[in-house]
């Protein structure tokens, strides 16, 4: 399967996941790829800006855009001894995208065989069962999404 199959199909997986937790509508962006950031910089209206930016299609109410990541595999080490990892790139490529549609980012990570992660802005003073890279939280989408609803609706 080519990545960009796999991709669409993590994205999907991901959009019908959040759909059941929440019982909200949760869609992938048709053709997603950059198309949030690649308007931010035009007169594209703001709710546009907002449905196209990140992976997935969020309720209007929803406090995080979306990103998404899939990979064959991943080590965590690198987080330790490596200055730059391409963990920052996805991070800076999710902060971008919330930017744009004035949200919080929140970057959900599939990795083949793996439970996939979640990486949002710190979220002192709770307390998680996670790690901390630099000034984010890492932790177990499963984990995540135990918080109550009103963490993540505005």
């Amino acid at each position: 399967m080519n990545s960009k199959a796999k991709g669409n199909r993590n994205e999907l997986y991901i959009a019908n996941l959040l759909s059941e937790r929440f019982g909200k509508t949760f869609k992938r962006v048709p053709a997603s790829g950059a198309h949030g950031t690649n308007l931010a910089d035009t007169e594209i209206r703001q709710d546009a800006k907002e449905i196209l930016s990140g992976d997935i299609i969020c309720p209007a109410d929803f406090r995080f855009s979306v990103e998404v990541k899939s990979r064959v595999n991943f080590n965590f080490w690198d987080l330790l001894n490596k200055e730059d990892t391409e963990v920052d790139e996805w991070i800076a490529q999710a902060k971008k995208e919330a930017e744009i549609s004035k949200k919080d980012f929140l970057l959900i990570v599939r990795v083949n065989n793996r439970k996939p992660f979640v990486i949002v802005n710190d979220l002192s003073p709770m307390v998680v069962p996670g790690v901390i890279y630099k000034t984010y939280d890492i932790m177990r989408l499963d984990y995540f999404l135990e918080f109550e609803n009103s963490f993540f609706f505005k």
